[in-house]
């Protein structure tokens, strides 16, 4: 299998498996949505603002933009409007995706990070990293849930292929 195809299976993942949990979180009120756990980003709105937050970053840079920090939560008053940029930034990342080459994937970006420290990495690793940056937000989304005993979708890369595949049961 060559990057492009792969990267391609793993951001589809991760757009299935985010929108499970988008969709948990949608059902919270504001009170649990906004409730603070002491970790991570603090809330439920918190982790899925970094979430989108981290995946605008990287598309910038992998643009050429050298981004100076995350989204403010004051732009993103609600969970509507975390969406609504959300399926902006998702038609926009797997857009890049689809331009990419396998060379443009292998070819090496350099990038800065909030501190202004330049780094000089693949393209493909950096794509790699996001989905699974994003991984680990829903397993601290996950813990949220259950802190507050919210049921919550099983989101391993196996459920995926099962899904997909159309093996999945009930």
């Amino acid at each position: 299998m060559d990057l492009k195809s792969y990267l391609q299976q793993q951001y589809a993942y991760m757009y299935w498996a985010n929108h499970r949990y988008i969709a948990v979180a949608e059902g919270l009120t504001d009170e649990l949505l906004r409730h603070r756990h002491g970790h991570s980003w603090d809330s439920v709105y918190g982790v899925l603002l970094h979430m989108l937050s981290s995946e605008s970053v990287w598309l910038r840079r992998w643009h050429g933009d050298f981004p100076d920090g995350h989204l403010s939560p004051d732009d993103f008053p609600t969970l509507a409007a975390v969406m609504q940029r959300w399926r902006d930034v998702e038609e926009q990342m797997l857009s890049f995706l689809e331009q990419q080459s396998e060379q443009s994937l292998e070819r090496s970006l350099a990038y800065s990070n909030f501190q202004k420290v330049t780094f000089t990495l693949p393209l493909w690793q950096m794509m790699a990293h996001t989905v699974n940056h994003e991984t680990h937000h829903r397993g601290e989304l996950a813990s949220m849930f259950a802190l507050m005993n919210v049921p919550h979708p099983e989101e391993e890369l196996v459920q995926y292929f099962l899904d997909v595949s159309g093996q999945k049961r009930a």
